[in-house]
């Protein structure tokens, strides 16, 4: 074994597992790279799951290839991304049912929730739109409910333009906001008493009448935050997590106790909760009209993904 592989061979054998690029000597002079997962120090398997030998006197010189850092909106295309965001906030606020049609995901519940009562297009449906459209309009009928959507922008714009056209009204339009949750600031302040469980309290699900979405909210694991002064409940919030992902919902501030900088520390304490359950990144969804809230969470270094809208059946017959 040559001097140089001797040095290389204690830090080679520690990189086993990780990918790596390895310069090989020729026989007859020249070199050859190897690039994919080492499994020993005499073997490593490609990305097209080839394994490659090669002896430790072959090696002129190696290194581990780092991942990437998997930052929130960055890496996959845009569609991707907003498919995987989409699927993050479905998964999390699970609907009673949901009916796969085609690449449409039809949520069913008890009606307390648009998100859990709308349909979540993801791809194409499994027959032309408007056979589709109508199709949705007999089910979610037939289960006493409105006909709903929830639309991706600018991926689903085709559809929204299709249902706005055919008399789908408008009922929100929204932001889906991410940022990297990093280092989390968690500040206390004198008056406040932080509490983080596993489960909604009565006194949290109170606050903002959360009462019928109990249900939903327990078929998903997460955090539920709560702010309280004395006995009094002055702010909540729901975090979910998913893979590195966590998404925030229902965060609610009394509204006598707004602007004195409640939201703020409650949705570091639910950060710092996520984080210890291995979220690296975080998600939330705020209606265009509630510019106070989107001035909070841009002021922590929130952005925008992606828009997104709900569009309601208006009270006529659909085309068929």
């Amino acid at each position: 074994m040559t001097e140089a592989a001797q040095k290389s061979m204690p830090s080679l054998l520690g990189a086993i597992g990780k990918r790596v690029t390895i310069r090989l000597h020729e026989p007859n002079g020249g070199y050859r790279d190897i690039v994919g997962i080492l499994q020993s120090e005499r073997q490593l398997i490609t990305s097209k799951s080839k394994t490659i030998s090669f002896s430790p006197d072959e090696i002129a010189i190696w290194r581990e290839i780092k991942p990437l850092p998997d930052l929130a909106g960055k890496g996959a295309p845009l569609s991707q991304r907003i498919i995987e965001l989409e699927k993050l906030s479905d998964l999390t606020w699970p609907a009673e049912q949901n009916i796969e049609f085609g690449k449409w995901q039809l949520r069913i519940s008890d009606g307390f929730s648009m998100r859990a009562n709308s349909v979540l297009p993801i791809g194409e449906p499994p027959i032309d739109l408007a056979a589709a459209v109508a199709q949705v309009v007999k089910i979610y009928r037939e289960n006493k409910l409105r006909p709903t959507f929830s639309i991706a922008l600018p991926i689903f714009d085709e559809l929204d333009r299709y249902l706005e056209q055919d008399g789908w009204n408008l009922k929100i339009d929204a932001n889906f906001l991410i940022r990297d949750i990093g280092t989390v600031e968690v500040s206390n302040h004198p008056e406040f008493l932080i509490e983080i469980l596993d489960y909604p309290s009565k006194v949290w699900l109170e606050l903002n009448s959360d009462q019928p979405l109990e249900k939903l909210m327990r078929r998903y694991p997460a955090r539920y935050g709560a702010i309280k002064i004395g006995e009094q409940v002055v702010a909540v919030g729901r975090i979910a997590t998913l893979g590195n992902w966590s998404i925030v919902t229902r965060l609610f501030v009394n509204p006598s106790f707004r602007g004195k900088g409640v939201a703020k520390i409650l949705m570091n304490n639910l950060l710092a909760a996520a984080s210890k359950d291995g979220a690296t990144k975080v998600a939330l969804q705020v209606d265009d009209e509630n510019g106070a809230a989107l001035a909070l969470y841009q002021s922590m270094g929130f952005r925008t993904h992606h828009k997104f809208v709900y569009r309601v059946l208006a009270n006529k017959v659909a085309k068929s």
